[in-house]
């Protein structure tokens, strides 16, 4: 089987072996899979590095122990890959998620006709429905206090074709320069579970870089597996926390003045279409659950 001799994929998990399978039998099945994988678990109670092996015994684990959370378990798997010289970008998915025929080799080859790209993410629809989007690009409005994806529940054949520009790169499936991660720096771990990925590409905007979409790479995504569901409480108040540290670090003085009166009037009436799954066909995308990671 060929593989890309120039990338790394790196999946953190955390007690989902079944999300995890799927993940890594439809990475080997993609036509040109990266030449080294990594999965970096965090203290999966589920037995999933002990099944990795037994059923990828060419899937490299990095058993952390403990649950370090999503940035800290992937700074460690990045710091060891990009030990790799031969490692000339890093693929990084969630593990709930299930990789296209052809994605990564389309991606690397749009990172190789951008060189000012930090990285690339590619269309990503829900795994069920497959036909609705839950990524098509990501909208950045600290002003009003919103981050979320573009297109999200929308139909796919909605998404316009092709290579574009996006406000920020989704952590749950990033083609990521080897350049731009030694320049930008690796993720903040100071994000519990979300808002990370935001966080990094506002950094990398800010360094030069630019952020790109192909939709011609499709990765599905089964959405939030790992903390309960796209609606739950723990998931919501995590999305909150971390909003407020992105505006703590990124928000310029004008943006505090407009964020509370925008606040209420845009995005609390947009998340609230969102959760009850009335996206508004809004130019930045609708609904939150996309938002902040």
């Amino acid at each position: 089987m060929e593989r890309l001799s120039d990338v790394a994929a790196l999946i953190p998990t955390w007690n989902g072996w079944e999300d995890t399978r799927v993940c890594l039998r439809t990475l080997e099945g993609c036509g040109a899979p990266p030449r080294r994988v990594l999965v970096v678990d965090n203290g999966s109670e589920d037995g999933t590095p002990e099944r990795i092996a037994a059923s990828f015994p060419g899937v490299e684990v990095l058993a952390l122990g403990e649950n370090l959370g999503f940035s800290r378990a992937v700074n460690r798997g990045l710091r060891g890959l990009l030990e790799d010289a031969a490692v000339e970008a890093v693929l990084l998915l969630n593990n709930d998620t299930e990789i296209g025929g052809g994605a990564p080799a389309r991606l690397l080859e749009t990172l190789r006709r951008h060189p000012r790209a930090a990285g690339v993410c590619p269309l990503i629809p829900y795994a069920d429905p497959s036909e609705r989007v839950w990524y098509a690009g990501g909208e950045v409005a600290l002003w009003r206090g919103y981050v979320g994806h573009r297109g999200i529940r929308r139909g796919v054949e909605e998404v316009p074709e092709g290579i574009g520009e996006t406000g920020y790169l989704t952590g749950a499936a990033a083609l990521l320069r080897r350049e731009a991660l030694e320049g930008v720096g690796l993720l903040s771990e100071d994000f519990p579970f979300y808002a990370e990925d935001a966080d990094w590409s506002l950094r990398a905007r800010r360094m030069g870089w630019r952020l790109l979409l192909d939709t011609g790479a499709v990765v599905r995504h089964r959405v939030s597996a790992s903390i309960g569901g796209p609606f739950s409480r723990r998931k919501l108040g995590a999305k909150l926390r971390a909003l407020g540290i992105l505006l703590r670090r990124h928000a310029r003085p004008w943006e505090w003045l407009t964020l509370l009166p925008a606040g209420l009037l845009i995005t609390l009436p947009q998340v609230a279409l969102g959760l009850t799954g009335r996206s508004p066909r809004v130019r930045d995308g609708g609904g939150r659950e996309g938002g902040t990671g």
